[in-house]
């Protein structure tokens, strides 16, 4: 009895254990993430908080989902390579163009390009010369720095599969608390536009 008391408390502790040594994300080239999102939009003094599922092919393809607290789609988001397309909701409007970092304004209020969020999931440092990155001691990547562009992106809270992302400009902050993860991405590369929804480039 004392025996199987220990067996199932060392089960216990490791079991625990590893649901909070950190995941490395480097090591996958596919996911789904869902995350609930904190804005604080600084131009407009305002902050609200939105759920965002996004699945991602590592460097090609990535898909953003926002809903508001309640489950109503506020914006969806699909870039393959450098062109990038998205709907939005509220306003009945349909975008497409190549991929800028004036693409996420209207969807998160910070000015950072889509393609970034390859690096932020799959925690890969950024290869551009205005990007400073530095590690935490263990390996992960702990802060990034884009002087030029006024950003600054941190990632804190690792256990397990959660982690947190923060992302500052002088427009907006962002905390996007990761809660799950799915080591696969569905065929879902593309959106469906509704005929009332008015078409617009991307500029």
């Amino acid at each position: 009895m004392v025996r199987l008391v220990i067996f199932s408390v060392l089960v216990i502790f490791f079991t625990t254990a590893c649901q909070m040594i950190p995941t490395d994300y480097a090591e996958y080239n596919e996911g789904q993430w869902g995350s609930k999102v904190l804005i604080k939009d600084k131009v407009k003094s305002k902050s609200f908080i939105v759920n965002v599922d996004i699945q991602a092919i590592k460097n090609k393809s990535l898909r953003m989902d926002v809903t508001a607290a309640m489950g109503t789609p506020v914006a969806s988001l699909v870039l393959n390579g450098d062109q990038v397309q998205y709907l939005l909701f509220r306003q009945k409007a349909y975008y497409e163009g190549a991929s800028s970092d004036r693409v996420l304004g209207p969807i998160l209020s910070v000015p950072i390009d889509p393609k970034l969020f390859f690096n932020l999931l799959f925690d890969e440092a950024m290869t551009d010369k205005n990007w400073s990155c530095i590690k935490d001691k263990i390996g992960f990547l702990l802060e990034c720095k884009n002087l030029q562009d006024q950003l600054k992106i941190t990632w804190k809270d690792r256990k397990g599969r959660r982690k947190a992302i923060f992302i500052e400009h002088s427009k907006a902050e962002i905390q996007m608390n990761i809660s799950s993860f799915t080591p696969h991405a569905d065929s879902v590369f593309s959106l469906k536009v509704p005929k009332s929804f008015q078409k617009y480039r991307v500029r």
